[in-house]
């Protein structure tokens, strides 16, 4: 879903048909809805597994297929090649960074959620 949405906001944002579209809010957009999607990831992964490391692993996986998807995008509207490599670096340590914040986020909830005591 993430990679349809980048795929997506890539086609807006590189259509010269839709230069109209304003530039700030397409690209807030484009960088704040993956970092959500990221933490997100990191916070179910870690409720499902109960692991930081598996949630971050998950995020970060995220992050790579979003960026591998995006830089496909750019190369077929006519960029550098080089846009692929950089987007599966950039989408690793995002969500990487990212799914860690939401995991933490998780388990501390958790644990204050926890009457075991």
């Amino acid at each position: 879903m993430l990679s349809a949405f980048v795929v997506l906001l890539g086609f807006v944002g590189l259509t010269p048909e839709l230069s109209w579209v304003p530039e700030v809010p397409l690209l807030a957009v484009s960088v704040l809805v993956p970092l959500v999607g990221y933490g997100v990831t990191g916070f179910q992964a870690e409720r499902r597994s109960g692991r930081i490391r598996s949630a971050v692993f998950a995020s970060a996986v995220a992050g790579v297929v979003s960026g591998l998807v995006g830089g496909l995008t750019f190369v077929l509207f006519g960029k550098s090649p080089l846009n692929v490599p950089v987007g599966i670096a950039l989408g690793c340590v995002a969500g990487a960074v990212w799914g860690a914040a939401g995991a933490v986020l998780s388990a501390r909830s958790r644990k204050g959620l926890d009457t075991s005591v």
